[in-house]
């Protein structure tokens, strides 16, 4: 799954907490989830980060999630927007973290 950041919620949550919360799931996906890449918005624009996740539970009394890492996020080579604004996440994508690994930019990743 990959989830849009901010440069602050980045930084105090998913670097800083080693999760990331109040996410939208369907839950037939849940039991599918075992990776979580963050994609740093402007002026990243890249995929920079993956961690693993090791439980999601349901966030306060709404119908998001928490997902929350067994590790601390792994720095991965960066996977660049490339040559298709439209494809920047505007809110969680599932992709597979082989597609992620693999992609030079998203085009290769959704």
């Amino acid at each position: 799954m990959v989830v849009p950041a901010r440069k602050d919620g980045f930084e105090e949550t998913f670097i800083g907490e080693n999760c990331w919360h109040a996410i939208r799931l369907n839950s037939s996906m849940i039991p599918k989830i075992k990776y979580v890449a963050a994609y740093q918005v402007a002026p990243v624009s890249a995929i920079t980060h993956i961690a693993e996740v090791k439980s999601i539970e349901q966030w306060q009394d709404t119908n998001k999630y928490i997902l929350n890492f067994s590790e601390p996020a792994d720095k991965i080579k960066k996977v660049p927007l490339g040559n298709s604004p439209g494809k920047a996440p505007q809110s969680p994508r599932y992709a597979s973290r082989e597609r992620i690994m693999k992609a030079k930019s998203l085009d290769g990743v959704f």
